[in-house]
């Protein structure tokens, strides 16, 4: 065994060492439940590598508990944060809801990746609905259910005073169709709830989709198949927008209009869009003027979006701001991974972001709870002098029970993902060790059999290099 192991008589241990590094180079790494993934984050089994995608959701997760934050040191009770900030101030405060936008768009880009690689390549499997949902749900699920019991038992006591309903729609992720309790127990669970029925949505329609655009006669003909019913989708949404503010005239306090699955598809199908986009690109780069022209061009629109939330809001301006932010975040990511130039991705997936992005998911549910655990003690002072301060112990809070919880809760959950192998079927996850032997890529015979442990099939299954393992190396 130990022969085997050895580096070939034409290589040194140095050079086999050089090798291995250059293949697994180590810098900032991440996996979806573990500290191992590369910050060029790939699709779902992609056969390209997105970069300057992974520290967004870091950005993006500061963003969310820095404004909560600031919204839960209200002191004058209009819930509109501490007293004393000029018009423009909060105009620019309460907008960031613009950062939502960003989860959403992100969503469709990852998700809808495998789909469209399907779709243009005859050679790749189509993928299956059951796999999907299984990997969604062991991500999804095994964290926000603990959380979700704490924070709702911490509010309600007694059998028939408890808010069982409440419970309930939370638990099954309903809460985004009901206005009254969409922000009970777990306020920010209200995006996972319009990203649930995105879930279904995508394992239900997704694989009819490339199955009907692999119709098409050319590679262009896809393309068009697969946008034209993003393109769809994405209109009737803002025509649905349009309609509840105008023609309809739904209060704003019926949230569920305006935060619902409808009222954000456009969302998605432009992170569906850009993802399409990125398939056609494959490994071609755009010159850095038009990347920073598009950069520009959605920094502005974002721009836009953000401060018109205290305009007319019978404004078209106000009325489709979400769809113009998700337009302009869309222009900004495809300028970073599009870019000739590394810089821009490597400002993204920096090392404190992309290990910040580890564990968002879990920053992002258990923010809240701890926030309003802390006011209840009395230890969020209100007033603009205490903000710094506020924010420090929240975000060291925030993090450490989501360091925990991920540890604990989402990594292993999402290790039973590999319990399902690509084909569909139960994995064979008990090969015999004493058969089995690395071997490099570059050695591995035509008909080498992978039999890859637990981790490694779910590290494999989210694009990351694992020597490999095969019944067929000498001994």
């Amino acid at each position: 065994m130990s022969a085997a192991l050895s580096p070939p008589p034409d290589r040194t241990p140095d050079q086999t060492a050089d090798q291995r590094r250059a293949r697994w180079p180590r810098k900032a790494r991440r996996t979806d439940h573990g500290f191992g993934r590369v910050s060029a984050r790939p699709g779902a089994r992609s056969a390209f590598r997105l970069r300057g995608v992974e520290g967004w959701r870091g950005i993006a997760c500061l963003v969310v508990v820095a404004y909560h934050v600031w919204q839960n040191m209200d002191d004058d009770g209009d819930g509109l944060g501490p007293a004393g900030g000029s018009a423009d101030v909060l105009a620019a405060i309460l907008s960031v809801d613009v950062v939502v936008d960003l989860f959403f768009v992100l969503s469709g880009l990852l998700l809808f990746l495998p789909f469209v690689q399907a779709a243009l390549e005859d050679e790749r499997r189509v993928p299956l609905w059951r796999e999907f949902l299984w990997r969604r749900c062991v991500r999804l699920f095994p964290v926000y259910w603990l959380v979700v019991v704490i924070a709702w038992s911490t509010r309600n006591f007694g059998f028939e005073t408890a808010q069982w309903l409440d419970l309930v729609e939370h638990l099954l992720l309903l809460q985004a169709f009901d206005s009254e309790r969409i922000f009970y127990t777990l306020g920010p669970a209200w995006t996972l709830s319009v990203e649930w029925v995105f879930y279904l949505s995508l394992a239900a329609l997704g694989p009819p989709l490339v199955r009907w655009a692999r119709t098409g006669g050319t590679r262009p003909a896809r393309v068009l198949m697969l946008l034209a019913p993003l393109g769809v989708v994405a209109l009737l949404s803002v025509l649905y927008k349009i309609n509840v503010q105008l023609v309809w005239q739904v209060p704003v306090t019926d949230w569920a209009w305006r935060f619902g699955p409808a009222a954000k598809a456009d969302d998605f199908a432009i992170g569906m869009a850009l993802a399409v986009l990125m398939v056609v690109l494959g490994e071609r780069r755009l010159p850095v003027p038009g990347t920073v022209l598009l950069a520009v061009t959605g920094a502005w629109l974002i721009l836009a979006a953000r401060v018109q939330v205290l305009s007319d809001p019978d404004s078209m301006l106000v009325i489709l701001r979400h769809p113009l932010a998700a337009t302009g975040w869309a222009l900004v990511l495809l300028a970073v991974m599009s870019s000739r130039s590394d810089r821009p991705a490597a400002w993204v997936d920096n090392a404190l972001l992309v290990r910040l992005s580890i564990v968002a998911y879990t920053v992002y549910i258990v923010h809240e709870p701890l926030i309003l655990g802390l006011r209840s003690l009395d230890l969020l002072p209100t007033g603009t002098s205490h903000l710094p301060r506020n924010m420090v112990v929240v975000l060291l809070l925030t993090l450490a029970a989501a360091w925990l919880l991920h540890r604990v809760v989402e990594e292993p959950w999402c290790d039973l993902a590999a319990l399902q192998r690509r084909g569909g079927g139960r994995a064979d996850l008990y090969a015999p060790l004493d058969e089995l032997v690395p071997l490099a890529a570059d050695e591995r015979g035509p008909g080498a059999v992978d039999a890859l442990s637990l981790r490694d099939q779910v590290l494999a299954g989210h694009g990351q290099d694992r020597p490999v393992l095969s019944r067929t190396a000498p001994l």
